[in-house]
């Protein structure tokens, strides 16, 4: 098993017998798919969690290692930016995380082409108002996770099942009853009414979490594959649950993603930094 805690050791002994350029990343998932993308004229290591992986960059950083390009997710803390302003060689994912990134590519549209029902996405409007409402579905989660980020509630988010609150057939949101069930998640909540406050934006945020490239709507990726999954059991689609649960989806969409990371301008601007570390190399 790899010691994590002692990855920038471990970048830098590799080092001394490969030159290549390093892309330190989350964890194994990322280097897959990363791997799938940009091919072996790169050594991936990867850290564990965002957290290390920011860690264990700084460190190579403070070292003066110019040969790598830390690749993570932004989530909905202002953690990426803090490292930016210490001008860390990073390059983050698009929206909150990789699996947003892909989301809001042509990759979600595959998907539900894939797993959905075409005369029901045909009675819906088809996918593109299919991925419309997604996305409304999608803003109450993001501005509740912001708002737990803001208010330090320690909200437990991950213990809700989104699916649970979608009707799938309406595919309406359960606002109310979410907001419940993420009360009951932590002793410092500050109550039901006041989370539905922020969930409906009748409470606003300080500083509504944004992606800096531009990319919209912001969420969690694996937010917004419950609530797809959620729709392919009846409102688009036919599905079991189990067979469109968000860990088979995320494995899908992964799968089918490594060539939008190599060619959208994301994935070119990489590979313009790995090119740059390469000439410093041989020069």
């Amino acid at each position: 098993m790899r010691d994590y805690d002692r990855l920038a050791d471990r970048v830098r002994l590799h080092r001394q017998v490969d030159k290549r350029p390093v892309l330190i990343v989350e964890g194994p998932s990322d280097e897959r798919i990363l791997g799938r993308a940009f091919g072996e004229d790169v050594s991936y290591f990867a850290a564990g969690s965002r957290n290390s992986a920011l860690e264990e960059s700084e460190k190579l950083h403070n070292w003066k290692q110019d040969y790598f390009v830390c690749v993570v997710d932004r989530d909905f803390d202002d953690t990426v930016k803090e490292y930016e302003d210490r001008q860390l060689p990073l390059h983050t994912y698009e929206n909150a995380d990789l699996e947003a990134m892909l989301a809001v590519s042509n990759v979600t549209a595959a998907l539900i082409a894939e797993f959905g029902s075409a005369s029901k996405i045909e009675s819906k409007g088809g996918i593109t108002s299919i991925i419309a409402k997604l996305h409304q579905l999608i803003e109450p989660v993001t501005l509740l996770r912001r708002a737990n980020v803001e208010n330090s509630w320690g909200l437990a988010f991950d213990i809700v099942d989104l699916r649970a609150k979608v009707d799938k057939k309406s595919l309406e949101f359960k606002t109310q009853g979410y907001c419940a069930a993420l009360n009951d998640t932590s002793d410092d909540s500050p109550g039901q009414r006041v989370l539905l406050q922020y969930a409906t934006g009748m409470l606003p945020l300080r500083r509504p979490p944004s992606c800096p490239r531009g990319t919209n709507p912001y969420f969690r990726g694996r937010d917004f594959l419950a609530i797809l999954g959620a729709s392919l059991c009846g409102y688009c689609g036919t599905k079991r649950a189990h067979s469109v649960d968000p860990e088979i989806l995320e494995a899908s969409l992964r799968l089918g993603g490594a060539d939008y990371l190599r060619t959208s301008p994301w994935g070119q601007e990489l590979m313009t930094r790995i090119e740059a570390l390469n000439k410093r190399k041989n020069s």
